[in-house]
């Protein structure tokens, strides 16, 4: 759309906060077929769907959260707990919105590696020696940012906090419901242009660490793009990560990409109605989801990196497009290799602008629409 060319990237050309447009696929006499019974099935399957995820997210949130408050006095078992029926229920509505079967798979980036494996379940990888190592509190997993899936996904796999990243590099803990209304949400102002009782609550990735690895709160779930794009490339990161140094080996990072593909809807969410968008998502007869992890000895500041020459290497790399922030420009790197997304020079900041503007235009239109109603009443 002409009307938003402003926010399309100059380097490669995507506009990554527009919804993806579906595919071409060649006409023929089934997929015609198949396209009038997704007309005629596809609400009725939608309606019984979304009743089945409100009736498990209503019975995750009595179980979960009600029941939870009174384990939180048992100490260590309040965890378990929250964990056990994060991985049951989670994964049931991930089920019941189309997604039966979910792709996930270990990825090395290094030359004449072999070790890369397949799992179609959903849970973590056990097949090599990336994926053997638990994820543990205080352990931090960078992810791209494409869908209010996501969330579902790693709540579902590692019952995460969340966290909401801001411009200047800080970033807010926030629960499970807030971090999947967020992809709706316009992303953070710069810090001087918030009120001081909005800047409380306000840590530095390397504090928050600390006090989730001290609390056994679990992995802290960092989204460096600090908002959604639409998954056809990678924002600018957040200066996130300038609390590292490229030498630290204990940082303990994990790094995932996610991916949809899709022949109707896209399951990526940028911008819209979210319920109306989930409604249509589950009007599919399924969704497809992969999930790639890279290997826990590529991965910049991790005790697994063993080699200092691909060390050094990332570092050379990050550098040409990061000064103040050599670890999030490794992690960059390693992400834009492992998910093969083309990296743009458009940060959260240009997502909130793109928000503003669209919500203007959608304001005006309504405005132009209420006032056309009026005068053919009035002509009436």
């Amino acid at each position: 759309m002409e009307k938003y060319s402003r926010w399309r990237d100059a380097g490669t050309g995507i506009q990554p906060f527009l919804p993806p447009v579906p595919p071409r696929t060649e006409s023929s006499l089934l997929s015609t077929l198949s396209d009038a019974v997704h007309y005629i099935v596809g609400p009725i399957q939608g309606l019984i769907k979304l009743t089945l995820v409100l009736v498990l997210s209503l019975l995750y949130f009595l179980v979960n959260k009600v029941i939870g408050i009174i384990m939180v006095c048992v100490g260590p078992l309040a965890r378990i707990w929250s964990r056990l029926w994060s991985t049951i229920f989670l994964r049931l509505i991930l089920i019941a919105s189309g997604f039966f079967f979910i792709k996930t798979e270990t990825i090395s980036l290094r030359r004449g590696s072999s070790r890369r494996s397949n799992n179609s379940g959903g849970g973590q990888q056990s097949t090599s020696k990336a994926s053997s190592s638990s994820v543990q509190s205080g352990d931090i997993i960078v992810t791209n940012w494409t869908s209010y899936i996501d969330v579902i996904y790693l709540a579902y796999a590692y019952d995460p906090v969340f966290t909401q990243v801001y411009p200047q590099g800080k970033v807010r803990r926030i629960g499970f419901w807030k971090a999947l209304r967020s992809c709706t949400k316009i992303p953070p102002p710069p810090l001087e242009e918030q009120e001081q009782e909005e800047q409380e609550g306000l840590y530095t990735l390397r504090e928050l660490q600390q006090q989730a690895k001290e609390n056994g709160w679990g992995p802290i779930v960092v989204f460096p793009e600090g908002t959604t794009s639409n998954g056809r490339a990678l924002l600018k990161f957040a200066p996130v990560f300038n609390c590292y140094q490229p030498s630290e080996r204990n940082g303990r990072f994990h790094v995932l990409a996610f991916r949809y593909e899709y022949r109707n809807l896209p399951p990526t969410y940028t911008v819209g109605n979210q319920f109306w968008h989930f409604c249509k998502l589950c009007t599919q007869f399924y969704n497809t989801l992969s999930v790639k992890r890279l290997a826990n000895d590529d991965v910049p500041c991790n005790p697994a990196m063993t080699s200092s020459q691909e060390a050094a290497d990332l570092a050379s790399l990050a550098g040409k497009n990061a000064t103040d922030d050599l670890v999030g420009g490794q992690l960059t790197v390693c992400l834009g290799n492992m998910s093969r997304l083309r990296k743009t020079n458009l940060s959260m900041m240009d997502k909130r602008d793109f928000l503003e503007y669209y919500h203007l235009r959608d304001k005006k239109s309504a405005r132009k629409q209420e006032q056309q109603t009026i005068r053919n009443k009035k002509k009436k």
